[in-house]
């Protein structure tokens, strides 16, 4: 377990009540708290991994202009009395309001809700973790790894169509996942989930999900010691039940997903989308960073590297299917992702030329897409694919890497998996980022020699940004695509330094 570091700040000294020994517990009153900053290394920089406040109710003008200069995310409080300029204090740093206010209780909050390991994974319905059980008359199909289909009528009693594969560790005990099936259902079949857990071979628990509870983030384990568990798969009704993923993520009780405060939205066609907002220090630029493919577990990408930076910062991941769809999809999605970027920076107060859009692999594509309907100043990217069609067409190269990620991406983005479409899949990219005005935005861009995902599609990349006289920065390295991922972090902060720095002095890009 993560070792983590607290300051409490309040009139009563908690430190004999706390006994969890990964918790280094300091303790201040708020009038000492200038004499206690005054002897560290820097009096501005918070030490510690969180700030407690212990008061039940908050006024001080020295502890919120305090709070106000240290980083957000970072300050938990359950005060039920705070000033309205206390509070605003508290509402921009994105503190923590928890309910409970005993020592144990946020001891519990540290351990269990506001540590940053980022636990989400996907139960897929492929072959590995599926086992169909098509009852007499259904008839069962699979399309790529991740749609399992059946369709016929499956009577007015629930019928169980098959079993998905758990494995240990999926489920810790007495700690709940969040779960939600991704699928799609017509006319009036349904679906349910039934988790059983076992222990000494009998059934300790059975938990059933149907209906809306399965479109949300419901809830499932939390005990204390069962030993395995199963998920059984039920259907009713008649029609056509296509399952595809199962998302699990470990729960944080309401203080976030994969991160301490970040979000989770669902749109209307089902697909989620989840970003991670830290507002830094307020000020220009605003970093936006799209998400790599995540195959085995869900996450964020770079938030370490963004919290040295010091400038607010948005996240987003795509964890669709095996791994994500390049951050695209629907109408409704792009316009869920974009929504969320201009009311980031409504929040701060930024406008266009105060954004950069960065992002690597995968993430590279959605930097440069959405960057004709943000217009930011600049754009940073490394190892960039941007032809999906020609990515995906190549049957052999997902079986022996990534299980067919690329196949299913094709079946998703163009309805099916068919060669005719490779042209058209190209040019989603190239028709939206032919909208803008590339001179006006700056390019960070790093690639690999034997980039062996997309790296023919560089010189066609060149030659846009050439024909579209795109203030250009082009480092290449030796070796393939997953090589050289230190020096890929350090060229992609380099630049986003540079960039900050010379939008804070007021000279733009040069």
């Amino acid at each position: 377990m993560t070792d983590i570091s607290v300051l409490q700040i309040g009139a009563k000294d908690w430190t004999s009540h706390i006994h969890a020994p990964n918790i280094n517990w300091q303790y201040t009153t708020i009038l000492d708290l200038p004499t206690r900053l005054a002897y560290q290394k820097d009096p501005y920089v918070l030490e510690q991994t969180y700030v407690v406040l212990t008061d039940d109710i908050l006024t001080s003008t020295l502890l919120s202009s305090q709070i106000n200069h240290w980083p957000a995310r970072r300050t938990i409080y359950f005060a039920n009395q705070v000033t309205p300029d206390f509070q605003t204090v508290l509402d921009e740093r994105q503190a923590f309001m928890v309910s409970e206010k005993t020592p144990e209780a946020i001891v519990g909050y540290l351990q269990n809700d506001l540590h940053f390991e980022q636990i989400g994974f996907a139960t897929r319905f492929s072959e590995q973790q599926f086992i169909p059980m098509p009852p007499v008359g259904i008839h069962f199909k699979r399309e790529g790894r991740f749609s399992a289909q059946f369709i016929g009528d499956f009577g007015k009693a629930w019928q169980q169509i098959g079993t998905l594969n758990t494995s240990i560790g999926d489920l810790a005990p007495t700690v709940e996942n969040l779960v939600w099936l991704d699928y799609t259902q017509t006319n009036t079949v349904a679906v349910k989930l039934e988790f059983v857990y076992y222990r000494d071979g009998h059934v300790q628990k059975r938990q059933a999900i149907s209906g809306d509870a399965l479109r949300e983030l419901t809830a499932v384990g939390g005990l204390d010691n069962y030993q395995n568990y199963q998920i059984l798969v039920f259907a009713s009704g008649q029609g056509t039940l296509d399952l595809h993923v199962l998302h699990q993520r470990r729960s944080r009780h309401g203080l976030g997903l994969l991160l301490p405060g970040d979000d989770w939205q669902l749109t209307d066609e089902h697909e989620e989308v989840l970003s991670y907002f830290n507002p830094g220090n307020r000020q220009s630029p605003l970093v936006v960073n799209f998400s790599s493919m995540h195959a085995h577990a869900d996450g964020f990408d770079m938030r370490e590297s963004m919290n040295t930076l010091e400038s607010p910062y948005l996240l987003f991941s795509d964890v669709r299917m095996q791994g994500g769809a390049f951050h695209i999809g629907t109408e409704t999605y792009e316009k869920t992702i974009i929504e969320t970027i201009r009311k980031t920076m409504k929040t701060l107060h930024l406008e266009p030329k105060d954004v950069i859009l960065t992002g690597y692999g995968m993430g590279s594509f959605p930097a440069m897409y959405y960057a004709a309907d943000i217009k930011p100043q600049a754009v940073v990217l490394a190892k960039p694919i941007v032809n999906i069609g020609t990515l995906t067409e190549n049957i052999d190269f997902p079986q022996a890497v990534n299980q067919d990620w690329t196949l299913d991406v094709r079946r998703f983005l163009a309805g099916r998996m068919h060669p005719d479409d490779t042209n058209g899949l190209n040019q989603i990219f190239w028709h939206h980022i032919s909208q803008i005005d590339w001179q006006k935005i700056s390019v960070s861009l790093m690639t690999l020699t034997q980039d062996e995902y997309d790296g023919q599609s560089l010189p066609q990349l060149l030659d846009f940004f050439s024909a579209q006289h795109t203030p250009l920065t082009h480092v290449q390295e030796v070796g393939t695509h997953m090589a050289k991922f230190p020096e890929m972090i350090t060229f992609m902060m380099t630049q986003l330094m540079y960039l900050k720095d010379h939008t804070r002095r007021g000279k733009g890009v040069e």
